[in-house]
């Protein structure tokens, strides 16, 4: 058999060209892959960040309401914090009650003669990136 040679008004695709086309198909669904998955990571992260934030909002907000003569005393290093069933909240979720990511601690310190106490709530996880994440917030609480 012969091969019939193409005719200039023949219509159609080359096999060169198709593999072309589906060449650049494959690196652009692979870039667009690759942007995907890099979103839900940072996305995971900012989720994490919020819920950490809101964790610490939540304890400075008890201390705002605990009188201040009933506020923990002055240390000299981070304590774990516990939460409002008297357990220590380290792998702790955002409620502070069921299991997650958090462990959160607090530091007291007693300022103007013990007049005044600044309170520092600090919410550590570990990301996905096997690094330490942290959120602080502080309150000052006045006698």
């Amino acid at each position: 058999m012969r091969a019939t040679p193409r005719t200039p008004d023949a219509s159609g695709f080359t096999m060169v060209e198709l593999l072309i086309a589906m060449l650049l198909l494959a690196v652009t669904m692979t870039g667009l892959a690759a942007l995907q998955l890099n979103t839900i990571r940072t996305v995971t992260i900012s989720k994490r960040g919020d819920e950490a934030t809101r964790l610490a909002q939540s304890v400075v907000e008890r201390y705002r309401t605990v009188s201040f003569l009933n506020l923990p005393g002055a240390g000299t290093d981070w304590t774990v914090e516990l939460n409002d069933n008297s357990t220590q909240m380290t792998s702790v979720g955002g409620d502070g009650l069921s299991r997650g990511p958090f462990n959160v601690e607090r530091f007291v310190e007693a300022l103007n003669s013990g007049k005044e106490k600044l309170i520092t709530i600090r919410v550590k996880w570990t990301d996905q990136a096997q690094q330490e994440q942290s959120v602080v917030l502080s309150c000052r609480r006045y006698l």
